[in-house]
């Protein structure tokens, strides 16, 4: 469980987030919605751990998320960015196998390669796919480690209507077997029925 306590976030010298509370219950998903500029990444980094936060403080599982170190977080909770910064040349076989030092296995990344129907694009280059293929390869690299919790800044953005059907089913199955799901969304919130939260003042 995640549980945010007036937090206050700024970048440089304007506060994007102003006493802010919330509670992200294990098993659920959110979505953070908003307009264009009103924080919602900002948000996600902050309960990320990336961003220092002005004031208030973030929990998670009951411990201050200040006190884990970089190791630790990185088992506890996967990020996918809204554009993922693939830069070097390697296949997404070898990207999704340097997800071991977080804990995820052979088995974990075979598995998140045919949830994600990526198994096509296993030797190519990350660096030669499109910007909805690099997302999916993204989202299977934070589903091979297999944190409890999950953040997405847009993981719905550039794909088809199936590959948006399949990675909805995919949170609904994730959050089904408990993991805590928070996920920036950039749609109507009348498409978000799937969603047990949703978080649109901040």
């Amino acid at each position: 469980m995640i549980l945010i306590d007036s937090i206050s976030v700024s970048r440089g010298a304007n506060a994007v987030i102003k006493d802010f509370s919330a509670e992200f219950k294990a098993g659920t998903i959110t979505a953070i919605i908003g307009p264009n500029g009103c924080g919602k990444s900002t948000l996600l980094a902050a309960i990320a751990g990336d961003l220092p936060l002005t004031s208030g403080a973030i929990k998670l599982n009951g411990n201050d998320l200040k006190s884990y170190q970089i190791a630790e977080l990185a088992k506890l909770r996967s990020v996918v960015l809204q554009q993922p910064a693939f830069n070097l040349a390697f296949t997404v076989q070898e990207v999704l196998a340097m997800a071991r030092l977080a804990g995820s296995t052979l088995e974990s990344e075979t598995a998140a390669i045919a949830k994600l129907a990526i198994k096509e694009l296993a030797d190519r280059k990350v660096t030669e796919l499109s910007g909805g293929e690099k997302q999916r390869v993204a989202i299977a690299l934070a589903i091979a480690v297999d944190a409890p919790v999950l953040l997405l800044d847009e993981p719905l953005a550039a794909q088809d209507v199936e590959s948006t059907n399949r990675i909805i089913e995919l949170f609904k199955s994730a959050a089904k077997a408990g993991k805590t799901i928070i996920l920036v969304a950039h749609m109507p919130e009348s498409e978000l029925s799937w969603c047990d939260q949703i978080i649109k003042d901040f």
